[in-house]
């Protein structure tokens, strides 16, 4: 596994993982004009950016970055299983810490999440931001609830309670991490929104304490709001998520669940976790009653599927307004709950029936963790090594396209050429990435140019390559 772990670790970049070295090599400030004038939020190429300062930008380098925070990850959801465990549930034997353990294991494993632990991307910050939100708004919701069941005090009088409570810590860690969620990924706002819907609907004692935490988050994005809305006008006009259809939340599910790559285990994965999913739902149902801190976990699971389904939903004659903006990958955040519901919906069986439960889930699981990190794709890494170096002059031109553009420049750079780069000017308007090319015109290190003189190397999607000659 370690073999197939550090061969996944430094493979070469895909065209988005790519993009994420590119821009956090600009300037800072370019940076953030890039990722403002794109449709992404900042904090994640600011950190990729201060690795960049001490470390070389790399594979291995960018990943790691990744894996650490999918460590942090696991240690938050471990806190937080451990938190939540029920009271009433049948395995009494069964402490919080080791309830916490196996969730953690569970979600580790999760084909999905443990995939992009080794992915160049913001997915593992923004499930770590998300997770601390929610354990810290548990922790906070624990403390005041517990305070104001003890007597009527107000919140002036919780003030000057001793310093074991720590519910002012909590509210700060919670304002951090919920700011920092929505800094590093859009879909963070319907995990607040979860959050905002759980203290309405089932802790109201403590709904207007809270709500002001969630105002400071607000005021704390203001900053960013301009951006955002020109980053939500220009996604008005183009972009290239497509529309939903009858498969979408299906296939969203299947690769949450079972992993992106089909393989042979993947419908048994997947198949297995639905049961699960579906049979927590009965248990709860048949009881009448949902424990307090699942009903959370639940919202946090389902409501992010809900949201993101409506700008561009179609019901019959409704419809609604704005483009779709649903993508599976965005949602790779709500494995970590729906991992915690599996684990909480097999504790309730009998002991050996449990173990047996949370066994072939993480076999599974492994398995299709192995087959994905078996895959060895071929990228633009490959191309330069194999096919670029042997052959290219100095004289010689490289040229590209918008969709490949990130990629290409990158390992030229990577592989130290100073050949010229040209980028064609052919659909530029449909794709995401433009201002990152921009960028890179404006301080003259690429052109885009349809006049080509000379000997040069076309690159385009899907790594390929062909050796031309202009007159």
């Amino acid at each position: 596994m370690f073999s197939l772990t550090q061969n996944y670790l430094t493979r070469g970049f895909w065209g988005d993982e790519a993009w994420t070295s590119l821009i956090s090599q600009l300037p800072y400030l370019d940076m953030l004009k890039t990722t403002a004038a794109d449709f992404h939020p900042p904090a994640y190429y600011s950190v990729v950016e201060l690795v960049y300062k001490f470390l070389p930008p790399t594979e291995i380098v960018t990943r790691s970055i990744s894996i650490i925070f999918y460590f942090l990850t696991l240690f938050l959801v471990y806190k937080l299983a451990s938190e939540i465990k029920g009271p009433n549930s049948a395995q009494a034997s069964m402490g919080k810490k080791l309830f916490g353990a196996i969730s953690t294991l569970v979600v580790a494993v999760n084909p999905i999440f443990f995939t992009y632990a080794f992915e160049a991307r913001n997915y593992t910050m923004f499930a770590f931001a998300a997770t601390s939100s929610i354990y810290f708004l548990v922790k906070l919701s624990s403390v005041l609830n517990s305070r104001l069941s003890d007597s009527s005090q107000t919140v002036a009088q919780l003030t000057g309670q001793e310093k074991t409570d720590n519910w002012k810590i909590w509210a700060l860690l919670f304002v951090f991490f919920s700011t920092l969620g929505i800094y590093t990924h859009y879909y963070m706002f319907f995990t607040l929104f979860a959050q905002g819907l759980y203290l309405l609907l089932f802790d109201r004692k403590i709904f207007w304490r809270v709500f002001l935490l969630f105002v400071i988050v607000g005021v704390f994005y203001l900053p960013w709001i301009p951006f955002l809305a020109t980053q939500l006008k220009s996604v008005g006009q183009s972009y290239w998520i497509g529309g939903i259809d009858g498969r979408t939340h299906y296939e969203a599910f299947l690769r949450i669940l079972g992993g992106e790559h089909k393989n042979i285990f993947r419908p048994f994965l997947f198949g297995f976790s639905i049961f699960l999913l579906v049979l927590g739902l009965l248990q709860h149902a048949l009881r009448h009653k949902f424990e307090k801190p699942y009903l959370l976990i639940w919202l946090w699971a389902t409501i992010p599927f809900i949201l993101a389904s409506l700008p561009g939903l179609r019901l019959g004659e409704l419809s609604f307004p704005f483009r779709p903006i649903f993508f599976w990958r965005y949602l790779i955040n709500t494995s970590v709950p729906l991992a915690m519901v599996m684990v909480h919906t097999s504790q309730k069986f009998s002991k050996t029936l449990f173990y047996a439960t949370i066994t072939i889930l993480l076999i599974l699981s492994v398995a299709v963790d192995i087959l994905t990190l078996r895959r060895f794709p071929y990228t633009f890494h490959q191309v330069y090594q194999d096919k670029i170096l042997p052959e290219i002059k100095p004289s010689d031109k490289i040229v590209t396209v918008l969709p490949s553009f990130a990629e290409v420049l990158y390992y030229r750079n990577r592989f130290g050429l100073r050949n010229e780069l040209i980028v064609l000017p052919e659909g530029q308007v449909q794709f995401s990435g433009k201002s990152l090319l921009d960028a890179y015109v404006q301080n003259k290190t690429v052109k885009i140019n349809d006049e080509i003189s000379g000997r040069y190397f076309e690159l385009g999607p899907g790594q390929n390559l062909e050796i031309k000659n202009a007159q």
